[in-house]
């Protein structure tokens, strides 16, 4: 684990403002590479960055003086970020981020998604926090995770919020402590949470694009999934009947949201099993009955299906927490 500050008081006070400023963007780019960085206002600047790295993760905070942020895209050609980063809005205030010809407004208390690997704009921000997750990584556990990118997310989703305090928690000092135990299990962890935190996220998208009775209709048939995807005995068919819709219906709902239902069946079985199996209070369980209680039918299909969709057999992520 590495950590490092960037902060206004710590340089000498006979400063002007413009030298103090000058050398603080310096040392800030001396760590993360060149980026463009402007004060918004002429009032005297504070800023602090603080940095963590947490074997693959990266996490960055700012506290400080409203200014904007641009990476070029020579500047990205030149020092690569491979991550995607979700980034909280802490301040009262709003800031506009654009990357890849889109652009969004991140509300107070709001976040966004974007890519290491892309040129990007920020501009307004004041306080904020963002966790760098590989891009392999994420594009393993949200296979559409291009597709939830720039677009404002909302704070105050349940896991989403958690996922905020939760990261808050390891910024603070003292938060996190050194550790191969402790530090796979907050890696293991804040992956887990992102990825449900973007496939919610995702979900209300679809929804949303849906609109109307339709829109409520395919929010019957998610929540339903979400509730049933470890019965092996959930079907097209069962929910169908319970929703009072026909087969037809529902499969036709599901696919405008871009995962039929044996896919997004599987992708829930698939995150259940992953974070039973990273949870040491499960070691007693053999792997078998860990893939029977996520409504697999067979252990060497759970076996294969893991292995394609997480990269590793699942006994190598047993007891991570």
């Amino acid at each position: 684990m590495r950590k490092l500050t960037v902060t206004t008081d710590e340089l000498p006070d006979h400063l002007d403002d413009r030298t103090r400023f000058s050398l603080w963007r310096d040392a800030f780019c001396d760590w993360v590479g060149a980026t463009d960085l402007e004060r918004l206002d002429e009032s005297p600047f504070k800023g602090q960055w603080d940095f963590t790295v947490v074997k693959d993760l990266l996490f960055v905070r700012f506290r400080g003086s409203t200014h904007s942020i641009v990476r070029t895209a020579q500047q990205v050609s030149d020092c690569p970020q491979p991550r995607y980063f979700l980034s909280f809005n802490l301040a009262p205030t709003d800031f506009v981020f654009s990357q890849s010809e889109r652009e969004t407004t991140v509300l107070a208390g709001g976040a966004v998604l974007f890519s290491g690997l892309e040129a990007f704009s920020c501009e307004g921000a004041r306080s904020w926090m963002s966790i760098g997750i590989p891009t392999s990584v994420l594009q393993r556990l949200v296979p559409d995770v291009a597709n939830l990118a720039v677009a404002a997310l909302d704070g105050a989703e349940p896991i989403l919020a958690h996922l905020q305090r939760y990261v808050g928690m390891l910024m603070e000092p003292g938060g996190l402590t050194d550790g191969p135990i402790l530090t796979e299990h907050v890696e293991a962890t804040l992956c887990d949470l992102v990825a449900l935190a973007l496939r919610a996220a995702g979900d209300s998208a679809d929804v949303a694009r849906l609109r109307g009775m339709r829109g409520a209709r395919c929010g019957d048939v998610l929540k339903e999934i979400g509730l049933g995807f470890a019965d092996p005995a959930l079907s097209v068919q069962t929910i169908a009947a319970r929703l009072g819709m026909s087969q037809s219906y529902v499969q036709q709902l599901l696919r405008e949201t871009g995962l039929s239902f044996s896919e997004r069946v599987l992708e829930l079985r698939l995150a259940k099993a992953r974070h039973m199996l990273t949870d040491r209070r499960n070691d007693h369980l053999k792997i078998s009955d860990i893939a029977f209680a996520c409504g697999f039918h067979e252990a060497s299909y759970f076996n294969r299906c893991f292995r394609r969709r997480y990269g590793d057999a699942p006994l190598k992520h047993r007891g991570k927490d």
